[in-house]
């Protein structure tokens, strides 16, 4: 559809979209929505601290831990683990996260660009052979945050 668009209806379409997953689905006109849903990548209440397993996740501080190691992020991989945690177990499609990361500039990010990104994130979590993998590639369609209590290899790249 976008290949049929010119540049600027494509540029008006991309903000549209992008500014549409930072607001309730209440307040965007889709055939789809409920009252009750919301939008992939909303955040309803930003989450501030998170401890699932052995991760420990402070947004305040900007501060990750799996067990007692700190782990550092770039601002990317902080915020793309950020938008996962807050989603927990929900796919997030490729578009919706390169659009939230990203912000407008997302034009030209690549499914490949999420799953290089995804994979260092996945990689650095992964302190020792023992930790479960906290994302999940969910192939063609995007990735989620596993909260469950189990290691799964599902959909590893």
């Amino acid at each position: 559809m976008l290949t049929l668009l010119n540049d600027r209806q494509r540029q008006e379409l991309l903000k549209y979209i992008c500014h549409s997953l930072e607001q309730p689905v209440s307040a965007v006109k889709h055939p789809c929505a409920t009252s009750n849903s919301k939008a992939p990548g909303y955040i309803d209440k930003p989450l501030t601290e998170i401890r699932e397993g052995e991760l420990y996740f402070c947004l305040e501080l900007r501060k990750v831990c799996v067990g007692d190691m700190e782990i550092e992020l770039t601002v990317k991989e902080f915020d793309a683990l950020y938008l996962l945690i807050s989603n927990r177990n929900r796919i997030l499609t490729f578009e919706t996260l390169a659009c939230q990361i990203w912000g407008e500039e997302y034009i030209d990010i690549t499914a490949k660009t999420i799953h290089n990104l995804m994979s260092r994130v996945r990689h650095k979590l992964q302190v020792s052979s023992d930790t479960r993998n906290y994302i999940v590639c969910v192939r063609g369609v995007g990735y989620k945050f596993n909260a469950e209590n189990q290691k799964t290899n599902l959909g590893e790249l």
